[in-house]
C-alpha cells in the first residue's frame, strides 16, 4: 500500500470567508508541481553558475529568504543571462482551472535585487482555448508590470477573472524582462536579476489576504496511489478515526479540469473511502478545503 504524506505550510490568512478557494499553490512541497507547464522560449543561459539548473528550464522553485520575502519556497525566474544577453520569455503555465462565478487571481510577487534597480518584468495570461504555447501569442495580458518591473519588497496582487466567468481557463506567468542595456541610464526598467511568485489563489470571490505570518500544519494521507478498486481512502490529522471539528470541500477534476465530482463534510471523520468506482483510468486532482485552508493532490486511477 503506498501512501503520499502532505504537509501543508501557509503563510497566509483568508480573511474573506465567503470566498470559495478553487485552485491554490504555495510550492511547499519544494518542487514544481507535475501539472505545471514551463515553456523557455528564450534558451538562454543564466550568468550564475549557482542557477546552472535553469539553463534548460523557464522557472524552477527555490526558498528564498533574501530582501524579507515571507514564501519561503517559491516559484522563481531568473533573467540575468550570460552577455547580457536577453529579453527574457520564459512561461509557467497552470493547470486547467473551473471558474465559478465572480472569480480572482491572487499573487504574491517581488523583484530580487540587492540595488533595486535590476527589477524583473512579468505578465500573466489567460486562455480559455488550451494551454499550449500558441493559445497565448494573440492574447493581451491580464496584468503586466510593465518596464520598471515588479515591487522589491514582497507585493501581493490580485486581479478579477470576470470575463472568464464559468469558463475553464489555464493561466500562465510569463517572464518578459529586458535585458540590460549599458546605453541607457542605470535604473529600473533597464535589465532585470530574478523574480519570486508565490501563493497563487483563484478564488470565487475576492480573498482578503493578511500580512499576518500564521503557520499552520495539515496532515494529509490519500491510498492507495495510483489505485484499480472501488474506493480510495483520505485519512486528516490522526490515526483514531474520531470526527474532525470543522468543515471539509473535496472537489475532484479530471486531467481536462472538469469537476466531476464534489464532497461537503461537516465535522467529518479523521478517516474516510471515497467511492471511485465510475472513474475512468487516467490522472486527477483532488482538491480539498479544510476550514479555510487548501492543498492539492494528484491521484492516478489505473
Amino acid at each position: 500500500m503506498k501512501k503520499i504524506y502532505f504537509n501543508i505550510i501557509f503563510l497566509f490568512v483568508i480573511q474573506a470567508l465567503n470566498a470559495q478557494i478553487i485552485f491554490s499553490e504555495d510550492f511547499s512541497e519544494g518542487s514544481m508541481p507535475s501539472n505545471f507547464t514551463l515553456v523557455n522560449l528564450d534558451g538562454l543561459i543564466p550568468d550564475d553558475p549557482d542557477l546552472d539548473n535553469l539553463e534548460d528550464s523557464a522557472w524552477t522553485v527555490k526558498n528564498i529568504t533574501s530582501q524579507g520575502f515571507a514564501g519561503g519556497n517559491c516559484a522563481f525566474s531568473v533573467s540575468w543571462y550570460e552577455n547580457d544577453e536577453g529579453p527574457s520569455d520564459d512561461w509557467m503555465i497552470l493547470p486547467p482551472i473551473v471558474l465559478g462565478m465572480d472569480p480572482y487571481l491572487t499573487w504574491d510577487a517581488m523583484a530580487i535585487t540587492s540595488s533595486g534597480n535590476f527589477r524583473d518584468q512579468y505578465q500573466v495570461f489567460v486562455s480559455d482555448g488550451g494551454g499550449s504555447i500558441d493559445d497565448y501569442i494573440l492574447l493581451s495580458p491580464v496584468f503586466d508590470t510593465g518596464a520598471t518591473g515588479e515591487e522589491i519588497t514582497q507585493t501581493t496582487r490580485s486581479i478579477s477573472l470576470n470575463d472568464y466567468a464559468n469558463e475553464t481557463v489555464y493561466i500562465a506567468f510569463r517572464n518578459n524582462t529586458q535585458p540590460y542595456n549599458p546605453d541607457l541610464p542605470s535604473g529600473p526598467g533597464n535589465g532585470g536579476n530574478e523574480l519570486a511568485v508565490d501563493n497563487i489563489i483563484v478564488s470565487q470571490g475576492p480573498v482578503n489576504v493578511s500580512a499576518s505570518l500564521i503557520v499552520n500544519s495539515f496532515d494529509v494521507e490519500l491510498f492507495p496511489n495510483p489505485s484499480n478498486g472501488d474506493d480510495l481512502q483520505l485519512k486528516l490529522g490522526n490515526d483514531s478515526g474520531a470526527s474532525m471539528n470543522g468543515k471539509l470541500n473535496v472537489a475532484i477534476y479530471s486531467a481536462l479540469g472538469q469537476c466531476v465530482q464534489t464532497l461537503n463534510f461537516n465535522n467529518p471523520s479523521s478517516l474516510m473511502t471515497l467511492d471511485v468506482a465510475d472513474f475512468a483510468s487516467g490522472t486527477y486532482t483532488i482538491q480539498l478545503l479544510w476550514n479555510n485552508e487548501v492543498k492539492t493532490l494528484n491521484w492516478m486511477k489505473k
